[in-house]
């Protein structure tokens, strides 16, 4: 796709944006490329197509057929697709998201830019049809089998656009993930096993970019991953079998949260840090099994900004420890399973059965930080354990966080284009999905624009997705900056108002009303949260973003589960609120304000008033000039708690401002919460 195309399709706005839309970068193919092929009609690029040709079969190395692939896709607004197969390779497949010059240098978060970020995202899916596709690291590979210098198999990266210091041009190859803006890896799995160096996966994301159901096979190898999306985006269902490490995580990693994750026979630890970082991790309904005695190691840096796990099932070898410290940590676990553990930290009581306890309850602070329970700052370690007989399974306690989204390519799955949808952005595709939502519950949208007027009307298992928010989009596309018509945007889509149903809605974006009133539903990774959340509206919504513009939830006694929720840039005060709700669970709130260099967004995060049964698991972010606004405001709740708040710089607002009858409580941002709970019963504090 070349610049050009782009900035014309800006001047003309509307359909003609739309239409460019569907058709930028046909030119850009290979002329042997087959454009009648229908994974490429709804917008998918097959690795073993010609001119590619990858070897499915694992006997001819594919490393410049895939890496061909993945920039030609990337090129031209496609999904890299893998078949099922083994892809043998023996070198780096770089997935990189470019910078080009600009006609004017620009000036972003005090530096200077003479480069600025392509457009283009990196996505890589695998078919769902039976076993995952692999790609499978040569036994012949070079420059894997060094542990002291550890080398990636796949790596998606941002290419920084900042100047390199007295140059007008950045440093080449050197990694900005901060601008990693909807990158996905979706559905394959990697085989490195018997390399000592290798590290299957790099993937520092930011806002959008998401990792699913992915293993890597690391038997001798040195880490299945390192880094993980996090903010508006999120990691789902990926695995680790061997290696030394499962996940190393390093000042790199933007705001990690792991849903559903399993991390199996490491020989030093599942989870390892390399540097210090600046952002706790969040495991969610997670497993740790390490070959070790140590789940997670925290020794090998400082400062460390601490760790959470919330229903997760951590076995290790006799006399272990879930988290190996050199001293105190802001670290949190609540109600999570473990096995073989001596004690829950090095400094932590050691534990009085053999068998499983359940840790209702564990926090620390580093001296940074404080517990404020029920209006009384502590700095002492509060524990909950409980003796049982047998913990809930490992698919058990993923499944209480994690639906997978339907394959593309699954045998039961509706393409909408099949019952007429056109996805042109001119014609009106409503009736197409009638029919498509009529005929069956697992309905495709693939690449394009579908325009629907009026109300779509969801099933109670309809599962609505496409390829990804940035690929298929239902309503007008506008561009960035341009005035929306409210008339262009006037559909709505509806889910059925019943506490049972349980509605999918995922990878799409909706430039319409999304009116969400099913209380067992999903929605996953689609960008924007529903404007209205009534009736019985609840469920589980996944990397749901609210940029410029106040997310509010009020009157919602469904449960309701937010997973790597990020509010930012928002003008008006405060820029999220919850009111009366029950049943509140957010799981990694990242939050920004006051960093326009423009104004107007010097506001309270989030509000929290008259709610009842609230846990939020970290909230952290950029939070700058709030003056006397704290980053949380919690107003008359009760059973309320929120373990790791920190904003990055101290200053003179507040982390936190409870209001109980008219009386307030403040907590200063020179301190970080390790937990704040209001009349929390399991939150005994001892010595």
């Amino acid at each position: 796709m070349k610049l050009v195309k782009v900035q014309r399709a800006r001047m003309f706005g509307g359909a003609v944006w739309a239409v460019l839309f569907c058709s930028i970068g046909f030119a850009d193919l290979p002329e042997s490329f087959d454009r009648n092929d229908p994974l490429y009609k709804s917008g998918l690029l097959d690795i073993t197509k010609a001119p590619y040709s990858a070897d499915p079969t694992g006997v001819q190395d594919s490393t410049q057929a895939i890496q061909r692939a993945v920039n030609d896709a990337r090129d031209n607004s496609l999904v890299c697709f893998f078949p099922q197969g083994t892809f043998l390779i023996s070198d780096t497949i770089s997935c990189e998201q470019q910078v080009e010059k600009l006609d004017r240098p620009r000036a972003t978060d005090g530096r200077t830019q003479h480069y600025w970020d392509r457009s283009h995202r990196i996505v890589l899916f695998g078919s769902g049809k039976g076993r995952r596709p692999v790609i499978k690291l040569s036994d012949k590979a070079q420059g894997f089998n060094d542990p002291d210098r550890p080398k990636y198999v796949i790596k998606i990266w941002a290419q920084t656009r900042d100047d390199a210091p007295g140059k007008q041009e950045p440093e080449w190859g050197k990694e900005q993930p901060n601008i990693a803006f909807n990158h996905y890896l979706k559905g394959i799995d990697i085989d490195i096993r018997g390399h000592a160096g290798a590290i299957g996966l790099r993937f520092s994301g930011s806002q959008g970019s998401s990792l699913l159901d992915c293993t890597v096979y690391a038997q001798g190898a040195f880490a299945g991953f390192s880094d993980c999306p996090g903010q508006g985006g999120g990691t789902y269902n990926i695995q680790t079998i061997g290696g030394r490490f499962g996940i190393t995580l390093d000042s790199a990693s933007r705001f990690p949260l792991l849903t559903g994750c399993r991390f199996i026979d490491q020989t030093v630890a599942c989870v390892g840090y390399h540097t210090s970082t600046q952002v706790p991790t969040l495991l969610v309904g997670c497993q740790l099994k390490p070959a070790s005695n140590v789940a997670v190691d925290l020794t090998g840096h400082s400062p460390m900004a601490g760790i959470n796990l919330v229903d997760c099932r951590i076995e290790t070898s006799e006399s272990g420890l879930v988290v190996n410290t050199r001293k105190a940590e802001n670290f949190h676990m609540e109600n999570c399973y473990v096995n073989g553990v001596d004690a829950v930290a090095t400094y932590g009581s050691k534990l009085s059965s053999t068998g499983w306890t359940r840790i209702k309850l564990f926090s620390s602070t580093n001296p940074q930080g404080i517990h404020l329970i029920n209006g009384t700052t502590s700095t002492k370690t509060i524990e909950q354990f409980q003796n049982i007989d047998a913990p809930p399974t490992v698919d058990d306690l993923r499944n209480r966080h994690y639906r997978p989204v339907p394959a593309v390519d699954a045998d039961a799955v509706i393409n909408v284009t099949d019952y007429g949808a056109k996805g042109d952005g001119m014609t009106d595709d409503t009736q197409a999905f009638r029919k498509a939502i009529a005929a069956g519950e697992q309905i495709f949208v693939p690449r394009g624009t579908f325009l629907i007027s009026g109300e779509l009307q969801l099933q109670p298992n309809t599962h609505l997705f496409g390829l990804t928010s940035t690929h298929s989009t239902l309503g007008r596309r506008f561009s960035r900056g341009q005035r929306r018509d409210p008339q262009e945007a006037s559909f709505t889509i509806t889910t059925v108002d019943s506490a049972d149903a349980a509605p999918g809605f995922s990878h799409l974006a909706v430039n319409g009303s999304l009116q969400w009133r099913s209380g067992q539903g999903t929605m996953m990774l689609a960008g924007r949260f529903p404007q209205s959340l009534s009736g019985h509206g609840g469920g589980r919504f996944y990397g749901v973003r609210s940029i410029g513009q106040q997310s509010v939830v009020k009157d919602i006694h469904s449960p309701v589960s937010l997973y790597a929720f990020n509010v930012e840039r928002v003008g008006t005060n405060p820029q999220s609120l919850f009111e009366n709700c029950r049943h509140l669970r957010i799981f990694y709130f990242k939050v920004e304000a006051g960093t326009l260099n423009r104004g107007g967004d010097p506001n309270t995060p989030s509000r929290i008033e008259s709610c009842r049964d609230v846990r939020i698991h970290c909230m952290y972010g950029n939070v700058r000039k709030l003056g006397e606004r704290p980053m949380l405001d919690v107003v008359d709740c009760q059973d309320i708690a929120v373990s790791q708040l920190k904003a990055f710089q101290p200053s003179t607002f507040p982390h936190l401002i409870e209001t109980r009858n008219l009386e307030r409580i403040v907590a200063p941002s020179t301190k970080t919460i390790a937990l704040f709970a209001r009349d929390n019963e399991e939150t005994d504090v001892v010595e």
